[in-house]
């Protein structure tokens, strides 16, 4: 027998669980010693995205290696199906994966600009469920109240709801809720408005906007948080508890930047000419991540100047900016008439990604270089020619002379190590 047949059970069942269901059900003639032992698999992969698929196969042998489980709980089901599965087969599958305990569910619809697919509302009572990801799924037929006590990690993304009123319904159901991610398409699309998030035990929320929509949170227990899109309007409550952030969106940035004064890093990319609050300390910022496509440093020496505690600044080129050349009004950079003191006397570490050597850039990196007295490593490192868009390309010439360039830079702190690639 191999040594792999003599392992114990559990470890058998842990490999097995790593595997595609079909594969799984493969392993039944390697031996007796395998031939029941995937009745007993606690987490359930299956997958039919090819239209060309035999679809009557499929559909059996889910069936069968479904009903057939005899794990004590299911611990997860994993669908990723086509148009092809009816919303009567695929309410079949949910059903029977509700009663025998499910407790994580991720269902990956690929409809294929067809209506998304209903599910069953025993679904929606399934008092053992801690984890639920939905993609291309309609509510509009769930029945409330729904209960999910247990549920911590809720995954939506492009799910119809009836009206603005049903994810407030959904996620009310939901008392120790944890993580939510978000992904929204167009607001006439899934029929709301204004998504609300009144969650309290809230710890950690990913949400892509779509345009023309309305965010509104209230989250008192958010430790993370990620905002991106564009074209939506946010209002957010005080997050007195948040410690990483990254927004990246083209809104009002007043509310956003004002309910993140507790946040410890940082990551901002604001593409249009931002709203600066107006009394606003980042008394526990130890780390910006600041995205240079946006060309907006206004927003970069404000919080510059207000956060007392930034250790570490990167500057970094996310998402690219088309410039024509190096004339472009949109790509200046003015230095402000007084020196914000976190420079002079906080910050230690300064990296700049995707470096070019233009003339506002090597300004820019002047002035940091030269008043911050307190800076032990500045790393630089150039970009390549795929993301370089304007009429100087970074071959090795240049970046010889971008070396030479920020070589010469006068350094305000004696410490400071300049490392280049």
């Amino acid at each position: 027998m191999d040594r792999i047949s003599l392992l114990p059970d559990d470890f058998l069942l842990h490999i097995l669980s790593l595997l595609p269901t079909k594969d799984v059900l493969n392993t039944s003639v390697l031996s007796k010693r395998w031939r029941y032992l995937w009745k007993l698999v606690p987490k359930l992969q299956y997958s039919l995205i090819d239209k060309n698929a035999d679809h009557g196969t499929f559909v059996r042998f889910v069936d069968r290696s479904l009903l057939l489980s005899m794990a004590p709980v299911l611990e997860s089901l994993h669908l990723k199906l086509g148009r092809q599965c009816s919303e009567v087969d695929i309410g079949f599958w949910v059903r029977i994966a509700v009663e025998k305990g499910l407790c994580e569910l991720d269902f990956d619809y690929e409809h294929y600009k067809t209506e998304p697919c209903r599910l069953p509302q025993s679904l929606f009572t399934c008092g053992t469920l801690t984890v639920l990801k939905l993609k291309n799924v309609s509510l509009k037929d769930v029945q409330f109240p729904v209960c999910f006590k247990l549920l911590k990690t809720l995954h939506l993304e492009y799910v119809i709801f009836l009206d603005k009123e049903t994810p407030q319904k959904l996620l009310s159901s939901c008392p120790i809720l944890e993580v939510f991610d978000l992904t929204r398409d167009d607001d006439d699309v899934d029929n709301v408005m204004s998504f609300s998030v009144m969650v309290p035990s809230l710890q950690r929320f990913i949400y892509c906007g779509g345009s023309g929509a309305e965010l509104v949170m209230n989250t008192p227990s958010l430790r993370y948080l990620k905002l991106s899109g564009c074209g939506y309007e946010c209002m957010i409550g005080n997050l007195p508890e948040i410690v990483e952030a990254h927004v990246e969106v083209a809104c009002s940035t007043d509310d956003i930047l004002t309910s993140l004064a507790s946040v410890k890093r940082l990551l901002l990319c604001l593409p249009t000419e931002p709203e600066l609050p107006t009394g606003t300390i980042f008394h526990q910022l130890e780390h910006l991540e600041f995205c240079s496509c946006c060309t907006e440093w206004d927003i970069l020496m404000f919080m510059l100047k207000h956060s007392p505690k930034l250790r570490s600044l990167k500057l970094n080129e996310t998402h690219g900016y088309t410039i024509v050349s190096q004339s472009d009004p949109m790509f200046h950079w003015e230095e402000p008439s007084s020196v914000p003191e976190t420079l002079m006397f906080v910050l230690e570490t300064l990296e700049w990604r995707n470096y070019r050597g233009l003339k506002m850039e090597n300004e820019l990196a002047s002035f940091l270089l030269k008043h911050s007295r307190r800076l032990k490593i500045a790393t630089f490192s150039p970009a390549d020619c795929k993301q370089v868009r304007i009429e100087l390309r970074t071959t090795v010439g240049m970046k010889y002379r971008i070396l030479m360039e920020l070589a010469r830079l006068p350094r305000g702190s004696a410490e400071c190590e300049l490392v280049f690639g």
